[in-house]
């Protein structure tokens, strides 16, 4: 279950590299999406999100009717094969500052995957230990009960990310915990970093 493809939206929508991005903005919003893949002589060429919109054209004083995709888009696609891991698609997202990531099948486009589906992801696989740890009010209270939690957390953590997460690798060598922190900030996992911190400080 923590395979890109079983997280991606299948339902891919397109729109030419000539059309407007009012056009575009229009599209979205009739469709309740974020992102358009961009196509040109039927090959898909880059994506346009709703924030290149606000951010390239809105923001910019463009005029939306005359703006055309083909200059706002970013290309080419970043993709990833859908069979790689989800924390893949976390940190390709991070490297490259975007919110959406083209998913691939034997080459071919299969869906997409965004931040949104990150935070689906993050909240099945790891929110309820960092919740329960959080729980336990008693935690930053008392050391003993602050170093019991902690390491409940470190054994949930560790099953949760398994050996595809450096972080998850790491807990089960006995890392030392700065580096656990740090495997954690780079997977994207501040929540579990932050508790982590409390520890080391």
């Amino acid at each position: 279950m923590d395979k890109i493809q079983s997280y991606i939206n299948e339902n891919i929508f397109s729109i030419g590299s000539k059309t407007s991005a009012r056009e575009a903005a229009n599209t979205m919003l009739d469709n309740s999406i974020t992102s358009l893949l961009v196509k040109e002589e039927n090959k898909y060429v880059g994506i346009v999100t709703h924030r290149d919109i606000s951010e390239k054209v809105v923001a910019q004083g463009l005029d939306p009717s005359e703006t055309k995709l083909a200059s706002i888009m970013t290309s080419p696609l970043i993709t990833l094969d859908a069979s790689l891991p989800m924390n893949e698609a976390l940190l390709s997202m991070k490297k490259n500052q975007i919110r959406h990531i083209v998913a691939t099948v034997n080459g071919e486009v299969a869906g997409i995957i965004s931040t949104h589906d990150l935070v689906r992801f993050q909240s099945l696989r790891i929110a309820d230990p960092v919740f329960e740890f959080w729980n336990n009010s008693e935690v930053l209270l008392d050391e003993s009960t602050f170093k019991f939690a902690l390491d409940k957390l470190l054994s949930a953590m560790r099953n949760s990310l398994g050996d595809p997460s450096k972080t998850g690798r790491a807990i089960k060598d006995e890392e030392p915990l700065p580096i656990i922190a740090q495997y954690a900030i780079d997977e994207g996992l501040s929540d579990f970093a932050d508790i982590l911190k409390l520890s080391i400080s």
